[in-house]
């Protein structure tokens, strides 16, 4: 996702319907809503201008206008990297920002000197400096007055630039940490969390839109796992485990064959994710798969639990749990991503995998993710697959 330059932020047109919409939410103090217009319409076109000056524009109101109004935006919108081409990075130390100056500029051809601006900008190559940045360049003075104007100035590090003085405007520097990627083009995101507690679609979805150009519609395109021990510790173990759980999907017919070569793997930190280390590996399209918009393709991918039950020669329908820890068994518990269509293959596959267990076997499915969910009932269950059976059956109350 490249970046904007001035020069286009001037020649974007200066009426649209999306600005109207935009405009009319944000009069009724809809800063929630008014945004997500402005990304749904960058999620078909990541790169439409005026989407972009309306994002900003949004953006642009004030802290306590945004935090006071009835829809303040989340910050998973505020972030999200379908913004990326409009932030505003400090060139030592990263911090980020939304700068008006974009917005400002564009309507005005005569130049003017914002006060107290949050940092300034090498007009050549965009070296940016922040507010803190540029107190911490400067020499403390302990005799001049408390009141003093202090003058807020630097220069670019970049030697190609010769010490050129940075000013105004701050436009936007764009963010290196996005993987550039049309959305339309990825078809599923294999997500994990260090550990062994996979984390919630929410969890996920924090990450995700943060890092790459998608949004919480796009939930049934993530697949979503937890990590066991030793299983994220360096680039290798990480391309083994990614390797692994993709082959598994392919073998599920969640993703086209050789998921691997179209993929890219994406290592976050604890300190951007938030609550942990993360591993996101976009896949990309086939070129050879059927679109699912296409008259004769399968289905559109949803999300959906699986629970693998058992018939004990006496007795009803059981669960496989761990004796010490009451934990599900491995393979019997989880959440997937695919058509309804390609459910009941899937659990053929989970009810064959315990064949040797020399019992009657069924699987549950649960509309969404319930993996963390507590205490699901019969109620809950959005159908039934029997051992050998090639459809799901409705739950019914009769004999089990």
């Amino acid at each position: 996702m490249r970046r904007f330059d001035l020069a286009e932020w001037k020649r974007s047109p200066r009426l649209t319907d999306l600005r109207r919409t935009v405009g009319d939410l944000l009069t009724e103090g809809r800063h929630r809503t008014a945004l997500d217009e402005v990304l749904r319409r960058l999620r078909r076109d990541p790169e439409n201008l005026d989407g972009l000056y309306v994002a900003l524009s949004v953006l642009a109101q004030s802290r306590t206008g945004r935090l006071t109004s009835i829809e303040p935006p989340t910050e998973t919108q505020q972030w999200s990297a379908l913004l990326a081409p409009i932030t505003t990075a400090c060139s030592a130390c990263d911090a980020r920002w939304y700068s008006t100056h974009a917005v400002l500029f564009a309507g005005n051809d005569v130049q003017f000197q914002p006060t107290n601006p949050i940092g300034i900008q090498c007009q050549k190559c965009r070296y940016t400096l922040c507010r803190d940045c540029l107190k911490a360049q400067r020499p403390t003075s302990y005799t001049a007055s408390v009141d003093q104007a202090e003058v807020v100035a630097g220069s670019c590090a970049n030697t190609a630039c010769d010490g050129r003085e940075l000013t105004v405007p701050v436009l936007p520097t764009g963010r290196s940490d996005v993987t550039p990627m049309d959305p339309n083009a990825i078809e599923g995101v294999l997500v994990v969390r260090d550990g062994p507690i996979r984390p919630t679609t929410d969890d996920a979805l924090a990450v995700v839109t943060r890092f790459l150009p998608l949004l919480p519609d796009d939930a049934p395109l993530l697949h979503i796992r937890g990590a066991r021990p030793r299983t994220m510790g360096d680039h290798a173990t990480r391309d083994a485990l990614a390797q692994s759980v993709l082959l598994d999907l392919e073998r599920e017919g969640a993703l086209a064959p050789d998921s691997w070569g179209r993929s890219r793997r994406m290592h976050i930190l604890a300190g951007p994710a938030g609550d942990g280390d993360y591993l996101l590996v976009p896949v990309r399209k086939s070129p050879g798969r059927v679109p699912p918009a296409a008259p004769h393709a399968a289905s559109a991918p949803g999300t959906y639990t699986y629970l693998l039950q058992i018939l004990p020669l006496r007795g009803s329908w059981a669960t496989l749990r761990d004796p010490r820890t009451g934990d599900f068994h491995e393979g019997t518990f989880g959440a997937l991503s695919a058509s309804a269509d390609a459910l009941p293959g899937l659990a053929q596959e989970i009810i064959k995998r315990f064949e040797r267990m020399g019992r009657s076997r069924r699987v549950l499915f649960f509309a969404g993710d319930r993996t963390q969910e507590q205490g699901l009932t019969m109620d809950d269950v959005h159908g039934i697959a029997t051992e050998g059976g090639t459809s799901l059956s409705p739950f019914s109350e009769g004999p089990r």
